[in-house]
C-alpha cells in the first residue's frame, strides 16, 4: 500500500467522481483509476461502487476511509514533526477551545504569541468538553483549553491556568439590576438561560442551585454568548456567565451582577496528550501559555 493510493482514494472518496479527482489532483483519471484498482485488489475487497461515472463508497469502504483518515493525519503530523525540529517558529499548531473561551482568551494569547512567532500558522477547533476531550483521544488535538480543567489519568495530563467567578446577568430594568450582588437563594422564581445540558457551565449551574433545595427552570439554552445575552435582553430570563466573558463587555439591555456564592466559580487550563508527543511548536506554544498565565 502506497501514500499515493491512500490520497488518491480519499480524494475520490470526498468527489465521488474520478474525474473531478483527477482534475484536484493534477494527475490523469487513467492514473486515478489504476491506483484505486491496485488498492483494492491489494486489500482484496471492494471500495467503490460504480454507478455511471459516479462513485460511492461500500460500507467496508466507509470504515477503510475513516481508517486512512487517521493514518493521514499522523502521516502528516511526522512530516511537520521533522520540518518543525530545524525551526519550531515556522510550524503548525492545532489547538481546541471551548466556546465559552473563545471569545477572550484565545484572542489575547494568540496576539501575544503572534508578535514573538508571526510565522507560526494555527488550526483552530471549538466545541464542548467532551467534544474537545474526543477529539485528543482520536489525536485530532494534542492541547485544548478546558473549563473545568478534568483530573489526570493515563491519558491526559492537565495545567491550571486560573479559576474565574460567575457572575449573574440580567435585562437592565430587572430588579436585581441594581443590586451590588445577588445569592443564587434570590433567583429561585426566575427563568434561566443557559448553555445546554452537555456543557460544564450548565452542570455548575445546576448543581449549586440543588444544593440551595432548588431546580432551576430553563426557558430557553444556546451554545452562543451573544445569543444567551440577547435572550437575556429581551427580558426571557436571567443567565450566570463566567466573570471573563462578561467584564469590558458593553450590553445596554443588560447588567451583570457578582454573586455571593462561592462554588459558582470555574477552572480554566489546558491539557496535553499522555499517548502521544507534542510537536516542537506546540511544545513552544504550550510553555509561552504557561509563561502568560504566571505573569
Amino acid at each position: 500500500m502506497e501514500l499515493r493510493q491512500l490520497k488518491y482514494f480519499m480524494e475520490v472518496a470526498r468527489v465521488e467522481h474520478m474525474t473531478q479527482a483527477s482534475e484536484n489532483l493534477h494527475v490523469a483519471q487513467s492514473a486515478v483509476s489504476r491506483q484505486i484498482t491496485k488498492l483494492e485488489d491489494e486489500l482484496g475487497v471492494q471500495l467503490f461502487d460504480r454507478i455511471g461515472r459516479n462513485m460511492q463508497l461500500t460500507a467496508v469502504g466507509m470504515d477503510f476511509l475513516q481508517q486512512a483518515k487517521i493514518a493521514l493525519n499522523e502521516l502528516e503530523k511526522a512530516e511537520a514533526l521533522v520540518s518543525e525540529y530545524t525551526d519550531p517558529a515556522r510550524g503548525t499548531i492545532r489547538v481546541g477551545l471551548p466556546n465559552s473561551l473563545a471569545a477572550k482568551v484565545l484572542p489575547a494569547v494568540i496576539s501575544a504569541f503572534r508578535a514573538e512567532y508571526p510565522d507560526v500558522t494555527y488550526r483552530f477547533m471549538e466545541g464542548s468538553n467532551a467534544e474537545l476531550m474526543q477529539m485528543v483521544a482520536r489525536g485530532d488535538l494534542d492541547l485544548t483549553f478546558l473549563s473545568p480543567v478534568p483530573e489526570e489519568n493515563e491519558k491526559i495530563a492537565p495545567t491550571l491556568l486560573f479559576e474565574e467567578k460567575l457572575k449573574l446577568i440580567v435585562p437592565h430594568d430587572h430588579l436585581l439590576a441594581e443590586k451590588n450582588s445577588a445569592s443564587l437563594d434570590m433567583l429561585r422564581d426566575e427563568k434561566f438561560i443557559l448553555y445546554p445540558e452537555e456543557f460544564d457551565l450548565y452542570k455548575i449551574v445546576t448543581a449549586c442551585a440543588e444544593k440551595k433545595g432548588f431546580t432551576p427552570k430553563i426557558a430557553f439554552s444556546s451554545k452562543d454568548f451573544y445569543t444567551i445575552q440577547g435572550l437575556v435582553g429581551a427580558g426571557l430570563g436571567i443567565s450566570i456567565l463566567p466573570e471573563m466573558i462578561l467584564d469590558g463587555a458593553i450590553f445596554k439591555e443588560t447588567k451583570s451582577i457578582p454573586l455571593t456564592n462561592k462554588d459558582l466559580r470555574r477552572s480554566v487550563g489546558i491539557i496535553t496528550t499522555k499517548t502521544r508527543t507534542l510537536s516542537p511548536s506546540e511544545n513552544l506554544f504550550r510553555q509561552f501559555i504557561l509563561n502568560f498565565f504566571a505573569k
